[in-house]
C-alpha cells in the first residue's frame, strides 16, 4: 500500500496523519493490483476483516460482526415517489447501530499496529459509540472529546463501553484547522492513536467505510446508477466512491455510480461549494440544523471531488422534510432510522423532479444509523400510551377502545 496526496499524487510515508506536508491535499491509500483483484473472489459476510487486502492495516481487526448489513428493496416509498428500483442500505444493523462501526473496527486495529497507549477521537455521537466499543474489544483505553448537546443515547453508548468522555465547548465551532491541530497535539502528548473519523485529519479510517460499496455491489448485484448519502464531513460518501473505483479496477463492476450528497439547508457547506463551482469547501459561520450527524459547518474537498468525478450532485433538504421522511420510513417500510438516515430519502422527490435521477434507475439510499440513536420519533405518543389507564381484561372493553381510537384518528384526518 502507498499513501498518496489526492491533489498532486505526492507519495508520503505510511502512517502520516493530517494533510499532505508538500501541498496540503487530503491523503489517500492506494493498493496494488494484486490486492484490488482479490475483490472479485472475496465472499460476503460479517466482519470487514475479510477485506484486509485492501485496508491500510496488517494487524488483526477486532471484529464485532460489523458490516454485511441488509440491502432492502423498498416496498412502498419507491412507488409513491416514482422510483421503480429503490433500495435501502440499512447501516443501523451494525453492532453499535451505525455505519461508523466500520471505522471503529479499523481505528482499533490501527491503534494496535501503532502500539499506542490508547485511542483519541472527537465526535458528535456515532463515532464515539463505535470507537469506544471497538476499543473495549481490543483492550484499549478510549478518550472522547464530545460535542456538547449531542443525543443522550449516543453518549450512553460510549460511557457504557468504558470510554472517558469530555464535553468540550465549541468543539466543532472553531473550524476544521483548529480541531485538527488540537487533536494532533493531544494525541502526541498522550501517545494515543488519533482516530478522528475525517480524512483531512486521519486519511486511513474511511477505508473501513468503503466496504459498504463492496457489499452493495455483491447484493444488488453490480453498481447502482445512483448512491445517495447524507454528508457532514464527507467521509461516508467519499469512501464509497473509492470503493466503487476499486471494484471497477478489479473487474467486479462495469460502470461507476453517480454519487449524490445530501445536506441540511441549515448546515450546507458542501452544497454551497457545489453551487458556486468552488475548488474547495469553505467553513460556514453557522450550522443550525437539528439533524445530528450533519450539523457541521465544514466538509472536506474529498467529498466535493467525489461528487464531481462521479458526475453526481449535491442537494439540500429542510430539517422538517427529514423528520417527516423519518416517520414515513417507519410507518411505510418498517425501518426506524435516526434522522440523518432519512435525509437521502427526503431528497428523492426533488431529485426526480429536477431530472437528476430517473424512474427506471437503480437507486440506493444510505440509512446511516438506527432510530434509537436519536430517539424522538413517537416520543410523545409513547409517553401518552404509558400514562394511559389500562383497558380491562375483557373482550368488549378492548374492542370499544380500538373503535374509539380509530374514530379519533379518522376525525383527525
Amino acid at each position: 500500500m502507498r499513501v498518496l496526496c489526492s491533489r498532486r499524487a505526492h507519495e508520503v510515508p505510511r502512517g502520516t496523519l493530517g494533510r499532505c506536508p508538500v501541498c496540503g491535499g487530503i491523503l489517500k491509500a492506494d493498493y496494488p493490483d494484486e490486492a484490488v483483484n482479490q475483490l472479485a473472489v472475496i465472499e460476503p459476510g460479517p466482519g470487514i476483516d475479510r477485506y484486509q487486502a485492501v485496508l491500510p492495516v496488517s494487524t488483526p481487526i477486532p471484529s464485532l460482526g460489523e458490516g454485511d448489513t441488509p440491502l432492502v428493496a423498498s416496498r412502498r416509498l419507491g412507488t409513491s415517489v416514482g422510483l421503480e428500483h429503490l433500495y435501502f442500505k440499512c447501516e443501523g444493523r451494525n453492532p453499535t447501530g451505525a455505519f461508523k462501526d466500520r471505522a471503529g473496527a479499523l481505528a482499533a486495529a490501527l491503534a494496535l499496529e501503532a502500539h499506542s497507549n490508547g485511542v483519541l477521537t472527537a465526535s458528535s455521537g456515532n463515532a464515539a459509540a463505535a470507537i469506544s466499543a471497538y476499543c473495549a474489544a481490543a483492550g484499549l483505553p478510549c478518550l472522547i472529546l464530545l460535542e456538547h448537546g449531542g443525543p443522550p443515547a449516543k453518549l450512553r453508548q460510549a460511557l457504557a463501553t468504558g470510554a472517558q468522555v469530555l464535553p468540550v465547548e465549541g468543539l466543532f465551532a472553531r473550524g476544521p484547522e483548529a480541531i485538527g491541530s488540537l487533536l494532533l497535539k493531544l494525541a502526541a502528548r498522550l501517545n494515543y492513536y488519533l482516530a478522528f473519523v475525517w480524512a483531512p485529519v486521519n486519511p486511513y479510517i474511511l477505508e473501513g467505510i468503503k466496504t459498504i460499496s463492496y457489499e452493495i455491489a455483491v447484493r444488488l448485484p453490480g453498481a447502482p446508477d445512483a448512491v445517495i448519502s447524507p454528508v457532514g464531513g464527507g467521509d461516508m460518501l467519499t469512501a464509497q466512491w473509492r470503493g466503487y473505483q476499486e471494484l471497477k479496477r478489479g473487474g467486479v463492476i462495469e460502470k461507476l455510480p453517480r454519487m449524490v450528497a445530501v445536506q441540511s439547508l441549515y448546515a450546507p457547506p458542501l452544497l454551497e461549494a457545489f453551487r458556486t463551482g468552488a475548488d474547495r469547501v469553505e467553513t460556514l459561520p453557522y450550522a443550525n440544523s437539528r439533524i445530528s450527524g450533519i450539523n457541521v459547518p465544514f466538509s472536506g474537498e474529498h467529498a466535493l471531488a467525489a461528487v464531481r468525478e462521479s458526475e453526481g450532485v449535491v442537494v439540500g433538504v429542510t430539517d422538517e422534510a427529514v423528520f417527516d421522511m423519518q416517520r414515513r420510513l417507519a410507518v411505510e417500510e418498517g425501518l426506524w432510522v435516526e434522522p440523518v438516515g432519512a435525509a437521502p430519502v427526503a431528497a428523492l422527490p426533488a431529485l426526480l423532479e429536477n431530472g437528476l435521477i430517473s424512474a427506471e434507475e437503480r437507486v440506493v439510499c444510505l440509512l446511516s444509523g438506527a432510530g434509537f440513536k436519536d430517539a424522538h420519533l413517537a416520543e410523545a405518543e409513547a409517553l401518552a400510551v404509558s400514562q394511559r389507564e389500562p383497558v380491562p381484561f375483557e373482550l368488549d372493553a378492548i374492542i370499544d377502545q380500538i373503535t374509539s381510537v380509530r374514530h379519533a384518528q379518522d376525525k383527525g384526518r
